[in-house]
Order: structure tokens, then sequence, then C-alpha cells
């Protein structure tokens, strides 16, 4: 038996053998990424300079953690965008290359 969902089988005829399977997945993917990466820059930005403006330290620590917020959301933008890159350049070769990606040397 074949177990697709538990990701034990997943470079096999029956489960996907792409990173991101499916056009609406690589879809939405790209586009969150997009969308993330952008808006949490312009909301980073924002609040650096909210924050170089703040006359008092309840101001300046509701901006903090909104900019912390924001880096964490950029950082996630930054993740989906890589994830899709990485599909649209090795998708096809997931389960080859696998094998390699898990024992070389910057897993280890």
């Amino acid at each position: 038996t074949f177990h697709c969902l538990d990701f034990s089988d997943e470079c096999n005829g029956q489960c996907s053998k792409e990173l991101l399977d499916g056009m609406f997945m690589k879809g939405i993917s790209w586009m969150y990424g997009v969308l993330a990466t952008l808006l949490n820059v312009a909301n980073i930005r924002r609040c650096i300079m909210k924050i170089l403006k703040c006359e008092n330290i309840r101001s300046l620590n509701n901006n903090a953690w909104v900019l912390l917020i924001g880096f964490g959301d950029l950082l996630i933008g930054i993740y989906l965008l890589t994830l899709s890159l990485f599909d649209l350049f090795y998708g096809d070769e997931f389960c080859e290359l696998q094998a390699d990606w898990r024992t070389g040397n910057v897993c280890s």
C-alpha cells in the first residue's frame, strides 16, 4: 500500500513527484509569496519611520511589536518565494535529487 498523505512514499507512481503539486498550489504559493514580501517590506519601512518619530514609550512599544510581526511575515514570504523558485527549477527532478539534498554537506 502507498501512503501519500503521510509523505513516507511521496516518490512513487501514485503520489506527487513535484515539490508543489498542481497549478492551484503553485499559483497560491507564488501569489502569497510575492504579496507577503512586497507588503511586509512596505510595512517594515512604515514602522521604522513611525518608530523614529515616536514621542512616548507606549507608541514605541506598539510599533516595535508591529515591526517584529512584519519581519516574521516577511520571512514567510521569502520562504514561499524560495519554495516556488525551487519548484520552478527542480520540480520535475525532485525525487531524483532529494537524496542528494538530504545527505549533502549543507544538511549535515
